[in-house]
């Protein structure tokens, strides 16, 4: 996986979830020594964490910022096919999981690879707006690719033909880049990542709806987007 695959996970703050991915991402099949790139801003702990946590992978901390700062400057050092973006507070819940991904991207010549997302807790409202947004993204996919950013994979030469991650938006930074990819060129791995509910907690459950309803139908609002307060959305 090392020659093939880089890991880029944007980070800020992150003390009480990075342990979590590390561990996980340790017990990720074939992943050996595969390059992670860990763009990092935090104020509080973090770093401390990621050393005390890392384990034998392969890990080098990097300057971040904001998301798309953060994750283009750990594609710019990416030297490999494809490129992996996992937000720090993912969890898996299969050894396989980057294993499966990284073989489906290459056996069906793909351009971008999402996943679904399954909440950890017991948040039973979250459990159930993860499903509903599984469902949707199926559904829309087909004609507009969203690989979500907690898990997105992509071709590296596709992503810099793109021009990486747009830096202008506050938010949704994965949605924009994902809608320049072919529908039949993206496809959502039937396997989960996993996060917990403190988005739903921050906004509100019917804020959470309603944030992304008037995204989509603003997604082509230039305006909108450029007053967006990413707080909102953003821990």
């Amino acid at each position: 996986m090392k020659d093939k695959l880089t890991i880029v996970i944007p980070c800020k703050n992150e003390q009480t979830y990075i342990a979590h991915l590390l561990k996980d991402l340790q017990q990720q099949v074939g992943i050996g020594k595969t390059k992670i790139y860990i763009a990092d801003a935090s104020t509080d702990n973090t770093r401390k964490v990621i050393l005390a946590n890392k384990g034998n992978l392969n890990v080098s901390i990097i300057k971040g910022g904001p998301v798309s700062y953060a994750k283009n400057q750990g594609a710019k050092r990416a030297k490999t096919d494809y490129i992996l973006f996992i937000d720090a507070d993912v969890r898996f819940f299969s050894d396989y999981t980057i294993a499966d991904a990284l073989s489906t991207i290459q056996q069906k010549e793909l351009d971008l690879l999402g996943c679904k997302i399954k909440c950890y807790d017991n948040d039973i409202r979250a459990k159930l707006g993860f499903a509903l947004f599984n469902m949707t993204n199926a559904i829309l996919s087909r004609f507009s690719p969203f690989a979500v950013g907690l898990f997105m994979m992509t071709r590296r030469d596709r992503f810099e033909e793109f021009g990486g991650f747009p830096d202008k938006y506050a938010t949704s930074e994965d949605y924009f880049l994902s809608r320049n990819y072919s529908p039949d060129k993206f496809t959502i791995l039937n396997a989960y990542a996993g996060q917990d509910s403190r988005r739903f907690k921050k906004m509100g459950y019917a804020g959470m709806a309603i944030y992304l309803i008037k995204n989509f139908i603003n997604r082509n609002n230039e305006d909108y987007w450029n007053k967006l307060d990413g707080s909102k959305y953003w821990t």
